[in-house]
């Protein structure tokens, strides 16, 4: 039997767990805790996770062969959930209760201590009696060696393996097999980088892979303190880290130059790079409470413009030296820092990158993929059988929609009160709908894996009408007034309404775009109103048909190639995974208003009052 034929089971247990399986080198399936659970970014063990993908599959425990395991470290704060515990206050009072002693008074401060009633708001599976709730840091070695023994003994009772059966890979190694095999690069050397806010250890990765796809690693270090200073950005704005990174840097293109300085020159002043090192300068206590003595007089907007510029000048110079140092043109890139779409576009302009790829989801939860593709290697498949491992080509990897779950949609009280089912092709009726400036939500097919939705669970409308936003925001998502909606464009006309960018692939909303100023108009509701900048999603007519066939009709019909997309969900939960998520979620929720829903094949018109 060839390696490739080995089913393999895949999970990550740190903050936004997930599970996948891979077989033959292809994702089967796979899909995130959260969607499950309901909790937004839920950490600890992927039960529901793993019991929808053998669901999905059609396969049984015994039909794994391996378990891929990402994170070499287990630490109890990730393993119990606190990252979707904890609530913007939590995060200040860490920095007041704990870092603040901690490097400034010389004073050790435990985390149980600052919350003796910890309990996690989703369902981690790990026990909190046999869990100290405690970092890395305040583990002693024999606490540390304990608790990685728990951790296997509790894996492998729950999938009914051995402990021998379970592969433990290196965090930042996972995200770099992920991206390396999601990507469309084969037969050619490509530079492999990932940058995030840490993981076992490490904030910044660089690898290579061959023409023949063999890996590797060149450096990984502590010292890219990028992604941790970004968070700690965010909650100097008294937004979410770990989350809302994202409103910062659709806040950032509002900021007056003038209002920038300040924040660059500090945040010049302690990161420095030199060839692909980065160099962090010793001086720096801490992250939060430096920010907050160097940034106190400074306007909130000038703040996030900074950063975000900061964040993008640092990116282009490392790319640009790691290019140099690898003597290769191709770059993949992974890891939380990759989620920042502006500054992969900073990154795509430079002369010196000839092709770039971001994978969709390139945060923690896509560590349970690239531990499935990092366990072929460890394994050491052959050259021959690497080469018939295919690129990812879409991501729509989660679970379907089951005949039951529609049916049980359709009959649900609230649907019946206050939905008509229309007879009609639902792509025709969509796209009427959206010329009458009406939202559609819809619920079909199987969903997408990582944080964005594209068309398989997704909110649409017009893009072309200014009115779209705000009545999306004032009816349903509650977004931040700065923040702009996606255009989802069909494959063949994005040529046609973005500044030419052929090095990128848009399949997963991983990069930005500039509008073509003809376009503007078409798209006046999803372009950053300051930057004209569109988070474009290409629309494969292969890959997501019954997408690119709504879009289609709504084109002949307006002349517009596109809509307006936005995940379906409503605010500080996550995207929805079953039609009943809809109901419960959005339609029970007073004030909520959705015109028109499309589960599979079934089109629902909002009755008239």
């Amino acid at each position: 039997m060839s390696l490739l034929d080995k089913i393999i089971l895949g999970i990550t247990d740190t903050h936004d767990a997930s599970a996948a399986i891979v077989h033959n080198g292809k994702v089967l399936c796979a899909i995130s805790e959260e969607r499950i659970q309901r909790v937004k970014s839920t950490g600890g063990f992927p039960l529901g996770a793993i019991n929808s993908c053998l669901e999905e599959t059609k396969l049984k425990l015994s039909d794994i062969d391996y378990i891929a395991l990402a994170g070499t470290r287990a630490v109890p704060v990730n393993l119990l959930g606190i990252s979707s515990t904890l609530e913007l206050k939590d995060y200040l009072k860490i920095q007041e209760k704990i870092r603040k002693p901690k490097f400034y008074e010389n004073k050790k401060t435990s985390i149980s201590s600052i919350f003796p009633n910890y309990k996690p708001k989703g369902n981690p599976f790990y026990s909190l009696k046999e869990l100290p709730l405690k970092e890395y840091r305040e583990l002693n070695q024999p606490e540390r060696e304990k608790i990685a023994q728990y951790r296997l003994n509790f894996i492998a009772n729950k999938t009914k393996k051995q402990v021998s059966d379970i592969h433990i890979f290196d965090h930042h190694l996972c995200h770099i097999y992920y991206a390396y095999y999601a990507s469309p690069f084969r037969n050619k050397k490509v530079a492999a980088l990932s940058l995030d806010g840490g993981g076992d250890g490490v904030y910044e990765s660089i690898s290579v892979f061959d023409q023949h796809g063999q890996h590797k690693r060149l450096h990984a270090a502590h010292e890219g303190i990028l992604g941790p200073i970004y968070s700690m950005i965010t909650l100097l704005l008294r937004m979410k880290p770990n989350e809302h990174e994202f409103k910062v840097m659709g806040l950032a293109p509002y900021a007056k130059e003038y209002h920038k300085i300040a924040t660059k020159n500090f945040l010049k002043s302690i990161l420095s790079i030199k060839g692909i090192k980065f160099i962090k300068n010793p001086k720096l206590k801490d992250f939060y409470f430096s920010l907050v003595e160097a940034l106190q007089y400074e306007r909130f907007d000038g703040i996030a413009g900074g950063a975000q510029d900061w964040l993008e000048e640092n990116l282009a110079t490392w790319v640009s030296n790691v290019i140099d140092y690898t003597n290769t043109k191709n770059i993949i890139f992974s890891g939380g820092v990759a989620l920042n779409v502006k500054a992969n576009l900073v990154i795509s302009s430079l002369n010196k990158v000839e092709n770039i790829f971001v994978p969709p989801g390139s945060g923690d939860e896509s560590l349970s993929i690239g531990a499935c593709w990092a366990l072929l290697d460890k394994l050491k498949i052959e050259k021959e059988e690497k080469k018939k491992i295919q690129p990812l080509n879409n991501s729509y990897l989660g679970s379907d929609i089951s005949k039951k779950e529609i049916e049980d949609f359709k009959n649900h009280p609230v649907i019946k009160d206050k939905y008509n089912l229309i007879k009609g092709e639902p792509n025709k009726l969509a796209a009427k709908a959206l010329l009458n400036n009406e939202i559609i939500a819809i619920c079909r097919n199987r969903m997408e894996f990582g944080p964005r939705s594209l068309g398989h669970r997704s909110l649409i409308a017009n893009p072309s009408s200014k009115d779209t936003v705000s009545k999306i925001n004032s009816s349903i998502k509650g977004r931040d007034f700065w923040m702009p909606f996606a255009p989802s464009i069909i494959e063949d006309e994005i040529k046609n309404c973005i500044e030419d960018n052929s090095k990128c692939d848009f399949s997963y909303m991983t990069f930005t775009a500039n509008s073509k100023v003809n376009k503007r108009k078409d798209f006046i509701a999803t372009i950053h109103p300051y930057d004209s900048t569109m988070r474009v999603h290409s629309v494969s007519k292969k890959f997501a048909p019954s997408f690119y066939d709504l879009i289609s009709c709504f084109y002949k019909l307006s002349g517009i190639p596109g809509v307006l997309n936005t995940s379906l969900n409503i605010h500080g939960k996550p995207i929805i995974m079953k039609p009943i998520d809809l109901i419960n979620e959005l339609l029970v929720v007073e004030g909520v208003k959705i015109d028109n829903i499309i589960i599979n094949n079934l089109f629902f018109k909002l009755k008239e009052i």
